[in-house]
């Protein structure tokens, strides 16, 4: 019954389109894994050099919040906020803009207890798509903004 279902080859032998795979294409297999291997290779660098987008952008949101609570605690955006700034962009090895927008300044520049204030940084990321060696490198400009709101804890006593 065995032989009648593999024809006159026997039991042992392989069935007949594999014979046919293995006598006819010597060597291909490792051209296909060569192939298989360089496409998950580029995948996996190109996933990687994705995630320096979103190291940046914690990286940018880190900066924001330092300098928020600075200026929550001053109660006015002092010199110490601007160290801490400038301290953060040196750590991080951005460049980002910083304004200080909705607020109600009292006198001097000081913002009363309870009184909101939003810092945000504005930063452009250059992702280098690709580099060849005989022209500038292919570039994207990504911009990134984080606005983070804050609330003075500090209470100014103001002169009448």
């Amino acid at each position: 019954m065995n032989s009648r279902h593999r024809g006159g080859r026997g039991r042992f032998s392989p069935p007949f389109p594999f014979s046919k795979l293995l006598s006819g294409r010597n060597g291909s297999s490792y051209f296909d894994l060569m192939i298989k291997t360089l496409v998950v290779l580029s995948l996996m660098v190109t996933v990687i050099s994705f995630l320096s987008i979103f190291t940046t952008y914690l990286n940018l949101n880190h900066v924001c919040r330092r300098v928020v609570r600075v200026v929550e605690l001053e109660g006015q955006v002092s010199d110490r906020a601007y160290d801490t700034f400038y301290r953060l962009k040196l750590q991080t090895g951005l460049s980002p803009e910083m304004t200080v927008e909705d607020v109600t300044y009292q006198e001097d520049q000081k913002i009363q207890l309870r009184d909101t204030f939003t810092v945000t940084m504005t930063y452009d990321y250059t992702f280098t798509i690709f580099t060849p060696s005989f022209a500038p490198p292919i570039e994207i400009k990504i911009p990134m903004k984080v606005s983070i709101n804050g609330m003075s804890e500090k209470y100014w006593k103001l002169s009448p």
